[in-house]
């Protein structure tokens, strides 16, 4: 789904605050490491809070490990066998209105970053079957998080 500029910077902007809520009230998880899953958890809820803040983007639905296409996988040209986001943001039943999808490593985990933004990669391409409008990688350091974002592309 192709998001105007100001959709864009809303969706920053509360991704952010998500963040600042999670290393606020969270941060002991994070400095523990090891625990992706229930950190990613937590930050789920701090954006589901934000999203239900936001006019446009109260009705979508807010999903971890989402990983159906309607009945059958989700899968990308390159993850043929498969692919789970971490977090999307979307209409469930179709790939009509797929608004942010998220992936989130913290700083224990070893696996290479090149798959996350892969992945990323796939989903936000526009001529793709998804089609989100932004992609964020959220990089879980000990002491913050600054997220890169990659823009739906043809």
């Amino acid at each position: 789904m192709v998001l105007k500029e100001h959709q864009i910077l809303n969706l920053k902007k509360l991704i952010q605050t998500a963040i600042i809520r999670l290393y606020d009230n969270d941060n002991s998880l994070i400095l523990r490491g090891g625990m992706e899953r229930s950190v990613s958890f937590r930050f789920a809820l701090y954006l589901a809070d934000e999203l239900a803040k936001c006019d446009w983007l109260r009705e979508f639905d807010l999903d971890m490990e989402y990983n159906k296409n309607g009945d059958n996988p989700k899968r990308t040209p390159r993850r043929p066998s498969g692919a789970q986001p971490d977090l999307i943001l979307h209409r469930r039943g179709n790939n009509l209105e797929n608004i942010l999808v998220v992936e989130i490593k913290g700083w224990w985990n070893e696996e290479p970053r090149k798959n996350d933004y892969i992945k990323l990669e796939d989903f936000i391409h526009q001529e793709g079957e998804y089609k989100y409008g932004l992609g964020a990688y959220l990089e879980l350091g000990k002491e913050g998080c600054n997220p890169e974002y990659l823009q739906g592309y043809n």
